[in-house]
């Protein structure tokens, strides 16, 4: 979809925006809504002779050209085809004209539901792709709240939108249906009462210029909100035991309150127009009809069926005037989401390569630098992860263990220096095959509120085969018998954030979770930092039986994490100031026998 707009409190702004989206459904939907206001507007042309028919003899019927206009070529052609208009055959005209409205109106009404549903559809995903292909980098930066807010909110507030635009777009076609039939009938009459209708619409500008106001900031303060929901959601905890939460409720009842004097003021506006304009209309109308019969001295009965055909018309408008301002309510909607998806853009992860990814002998960092403006994060690093070694990074909170990681991870790229994969540049290789290939532990281990089983095959379907993997990864993560205890056993529900299991279950689940994806590199941000000793070594059991069948990164604080590493990095303000396995550091490396001896990891 295109993403990005102009908006404007023009129609044929969104005409041609829709379109661009929509394309030959949105003619369809055009010729569907023509077909039904030109049966709609010739029905009614129709009671002209009908009422004249109940008058006569109901037999034949007789009236002057003058009494339909133009529109005697209707009827005229209804004779010359044979038909003897009186009442049986007008009333027959009349119900084949109005059954076949009835079929074009269900035809065009259900494609109108497809049509919203394919927008929101193409929206929903282009929101989804672009979410996908963020860089992580530009995700740090982006507003979480925003990202929620577009994708539930602001959604469908846009599918409001679109099919308050549709009912306009209807209303102007028979709008337009309408005033035809009547100038057609008498031009003269209709030409004044479109100026007045001209004149009246002025009146409503202003309150459509202040309804789009209110509903861009609607739109922000959602996002605001949605923001504020996820920190309150996130550290509940710890809002809860500081309570601070009570002060932490202010900003969001703050928010609830700004968001509905907002709504309110929306629907003052609302209340205002749609209280007034009937009654300016119908005030236009009776000036008009007055001038005709004073002025011009036309009788009822020349401008009766144009007077019929306008009033029709001028229904359609009202409805037209108040579906528009409904869609104006939700155009912030439209300018929240492109304005989302247009930042999105710019914050896009480059993906260059085409090669599958794959290593045989190691993957190098070669003189890597990283930083951010002028703060050097990383500073020269030079290291190798040999293929099935594990290789450990220790070193003080801030000195970029972590930071190391996500550039092994590919997650940020260096701003100076080279990463390799057997001596190839990592920029020839598709980094979505590289990370197929990655298994990542963090110190929270991410639980979907979901089954053991799709935690563990991320919703692979339940085959033989992957049930056969299941369990392979279980037993070598040391949760089979854990889960052969339990009642439902791999179908048990773990509950959100995994909180009806403990803490080392849930690392486990984690490192199954990776196994079972076939990872060759797996990276353990000290995972278990925030487990207890026990725990904490029936997570290294899994790690030792682990080491030898994958290449393995750890960054940890704890000496029994590490001390089975092949190599070890000892990092310190950006730079690997010494490296070797636990013994030989102890020997030579004076910071790092200190490290032990203090147990700082």
């Amino acid at each position: 979809m295109k993403r990005k707009i102009t908006i404007r409190n023009d129609f044929f702004s969104y005409f041609k925006y829709f379109f661009r989206i929509l394309k030959d459904k949105f003619l369809i939907s055009i010729f569907l809504s023509i077909g039904v206001s030109f049966l709609d507007g010739i029905g009614m042309a129709m009671f002209m002779p009908l009422i004249q028919s109940v008058s006569d003899d109901g037999q034949s019927v007789s009236f002057s050209s003058a009494a339909l206009g133009k529109l005697h070529y209707f009827t005229d052609g209804l004779e010359n085809m044979g038909i003897n208009l009186n009442l049986y055959s007008i009333l027959v005209v009349l119900i084949i004209l109005f059954t076949l409205k009835g079929v074009f109106r269900f035809f065009q009404q259900y494609y109108q539901v497809k049509m919203c549903q394919f927008y929101m559809k193409t929206v929903q995903v282009d929101l989804t792709n672009h979410i996908l292909n963020l860089s992580y980098e530009g995700f740090l930066t982006f507003d979480a709240g925003k990202i929620q807010n577009s994708l539930t909110t602001e959604v469908n507030r846009m599918r409001n939108g679109i099919m308050h635009y549709l009912t306009s777009f209807q209303s102007i076609i028979m709008l337009l249906t309408y005033m035809l039939l009547a100038y057609l009938a008498n031009w003269k009459f209709a030409l004044l009462v479109s100026l007045g209708a001209v004149i009246s619409n002025v009146v409503f500008k202003r309150v459509f210029r202040l309804t789009k106001s209110a509903s861009n900031s609607l739109s922000k303060k959602g996002n605001q909100f949605n923001s504020y929901i996820l920190q309150a959601v996130h550290y509940f905890k710890y809002l809860k035991s500081t309570n601070y939460f009570s002060h932490y409720s202010k900003k969001l009842k703050t928010t609830i309150e700004e968001t509905e004097f907002l709504n309110k003021k929306i629907g003052l506006y609302q209340s205002i127009t749609s209280s007034v304009r009937e009654p300016v209309l119908i005030i236009v109308v009776s000036l008009v009809i007055l001038m005709q019969v004073t002025f011009f001295g036309s009788g009822l009965s020349t401008i009766m069926l144009s007077l019929l055909l306008f009033y029709r018309a001028l229904i359609y408008l009202l409805s037209l005037q108040a579906s528009w301002q409904s869609f104006i309510q939700n155009i912030g909607a439209f300018e929240s989401v492109n304005s989302t998806l247009s930042h999105m853009k710019t914050l896009e992860e480059v993906n260059t390569g085409t090669k599958t990814f794959s290593f045989n002998h190691k993957i190098q960092l070669r003189n890597v630098t990283l930083q951010y403006g002028k703060k050097v994060i990383l500073n020269d690093i030079t290291l190798n992860i040999d293929k099935n070694k594990t290789i450990a990074l220790i070193g003080e909170s801030g000195s970029g263990k972590t930071t190391l990681a996500n550039l092994i991870a590919t997650l940020l790229k260096p701003t100076k220096g080279d990463i390799l994969f057997d001596n190839n540049p990592a920029t020839l290789y598709d980094l979505k095959t590289y990370r197929n290939k990655i298994g990542y532990i963090s110190q929270e281990p991410v639980i979907f509120n979901d089954t053991i089983y799709n935690n563990i095959a991320f919703w692979q379907e339940i085959s033989p085969e992957n049930m056969a993997n299941f369990w392979k990864v279980a037993k070598l993560t040391h949760l089979e018998d854990f889960i052969k205890s339990l009642k439902d056993k791999e179908n048990t529900r773990l509950g959100d954030n995994g909180i009806l299991i403990s803490g080392g279950q849930k690392q486990r689940i984690s490192i199954a979770r990776e196994l079972y994806k076939n990872v060759e590199l797996l990276i353990l941000d000290e995972a278990t930092s925030s487990l207890d000793s026990e725990t904490e070594s029936i997570i290294q059991k899994n790690i030792d039986t682990l080491h030898g069948n994958f290449t393995i990164v750890i960054i940890a604080h704890r000496l029994s994490t590490i001390k089975n590493a092949d190599v070890i990095y000892l990092i310190e303000k950006g730079k690997i100031v010494d490296s070797g396995s636990f013994n030989e550091l102890i020997e030579h490396s004076t910071k790092f026998k200190r490290m032990v001896e203090l147990q700082e990891f």
